[in-house]
């Protein structure tokens, strides 16, 4: 208990200084605009990202313990250094002024959001703290979205992560068709556990009096990747829009460095998200298709875009190149319907409750989850309905202290 209580604050000291030091540096860009200046600003927040990330890939035993430094690194590191960054090109671009310390504290490590987002922009988050007041109709909207993202994470995400363990644990030795089962039930594992954390922070926002732009929007009914990216963290793929494609030259130059930027995004995206082989592979296949959707009819065909997209969470998934490949090669080569395949297949949902039950109450949340985002896509409310929904699946079946919330780890 003390050792944790000691790594926490070790932490919380590192995070305080790195904000202190970053904050000086923005007061310092606000009166001196210039590239260079910029570069040094972010420098000491890009430093410990570097080190958190990326200790396995370079050479940094040669200047301290890595294991060490671990144990001092603060949590959300990769969400408050994109939210530095934000701050501080704004700053340059003349678009804000740079915040007092306090201001800038509670921006960045404003505690609905440290672990797992979404990525608030300083510029719509510090104008409303001086006009923050209750509203009921705003507070029953955030409570409706808390009960939510309590329903995607305790019921749906939770239910989903144990069968989705089992199969990535023994890639060699389930049917194919549990392979295909697992591949769908991690593409709905992980919306609905990273979509509900941001429902869960965005509600406590909205009672707060503080509105936070949403961060999903029904991502799974999109048609093509450039819509999904519309739609799947959207706080992510619009920084990345402002941050890193626009300055690039974005749509305004020629096809090939247009290629060329949308390539250098999307692997960005991927070594944001993880450091191996799988997440470089991942951000390679998303950038060609974002690039492609829009040419090819057939890739914009709503079905096709949640095949392609369920296939690459098997990399984002497994645990290296060789399980991704022995994954894939199972999947197709294997796959049968045959009743020992979906007798072995079901079983593998027991959890302390039947198989059939189990697996029913799991399907049933989906489907719930399924007619929310179409209501949702179609702009229709059934607030009251949802919510006796939510409410009833998640005290008769959710799994309390199952898990993490998964983006926790990015």
């Amino acid at each position: 208990m003390l050792y944790s209580i000691s790594v926490f604050l070790r932490g919380g000291i590192v995070f305080l200084t790195e904000l202190i030091i970053s904050w000086c540096l923005a007061k310092f860009l606000d009166h001196h605009k210039n590239k260079l200046i910029l570069a040094i600003s972010i420098i000491p927040s890009l430093l410990l990202f570097v080190i958190a990330k990326y200790e396995n890939f370079i050479p940094l035993s040669t200047l301290f313990n890595p294991s060490t430094m671990r144990l001092i690194l603060p949590i959300g590191i990769s969400f408050f250094t994109l939210k530095i960054i934000s701050c501080h090109v704004e700053l340059y671009r003349g678009n804000i002024q740079a915040p007092s310390l306090w201001d800038y504290i509670l921006y960045v490590s404003l505690f609905t959001q440290i672990l797992s987002g979404p990525i608030m922009r300083v510029n719509d988050f510090i104008p409303q703290l001086s006009s923050t007041k209750f509203d009921g109709e705003q507070a029953r909207s955030g409570a409706f979205m808390i009960i939510m993202g309590l329903f995607k994470k305790l019921l749906i995400a939770n239910m989903a992560m144990p069968y989705v363990d089992k199969v990535h644990e023994n890639i060699s030795g389930v049917p194919a068709l549990a392979l295909w089962t697992a591949a769908f039930l991690y593409a709905i594992e992980l919306y609905a556990d990273f979509s509900g954390y941001s429902d869960i922070s965005n509600g406590i926002m909205k009672i707060l009096g503080i509105d936070v732009p949403a961060n999903f929007n029904a991502p799974y009914f999109s048609s093509g990747f450039r819509d999904f990216w519309s739609r799947w963290h959207i706080s992510l793929s619009s920084w990345l829009r402002d941050y890193v494609y626009i300055p690039l030259g974005g749509n305004r130059c020629s096809e090939l460095r247009r290629f060329v930027n949308v390539m250098i995004t999307f692997i960005v995206s991927g070594l944001w998200h993880g450091t191996g082989i799988n997440f470089l592979l991942w951000g390679i296949a998303h950038g060609l298709f974002v690039y492609l959707s829009p040419k090819v009819k057939f890739l914009r065909n709503q079905l096709v875009t949640f095949m392609l997209v369920m296939f690459l969470w098997i990399p984002f998934r497994a645990v290296n190149l060789a399980s991704t490949c022995n994954y894939f090669i199972r999947m197709f080569r294997d796959f049968n319907i045959s009743f020992a395949s979906i007798n072995s297949s079901i079983r593998l949902f027991v959890l302390n409750s039947t198989s059939i039950n189990y697996a029913l109450a799991l399907f049933t949340g989906i489907l719930a989850l399924i007619l929310h985002d179409l209501a949702m896509k179609h702009d229709k409310d059934y607030g009251f309905a949802f919510t006796f929904i939510f409410v009833s699946l998640t005290v008769l079946f959710g799994r309390l202290g199952a898990s993490a919330f998964i983006y926790a780890g990015f």
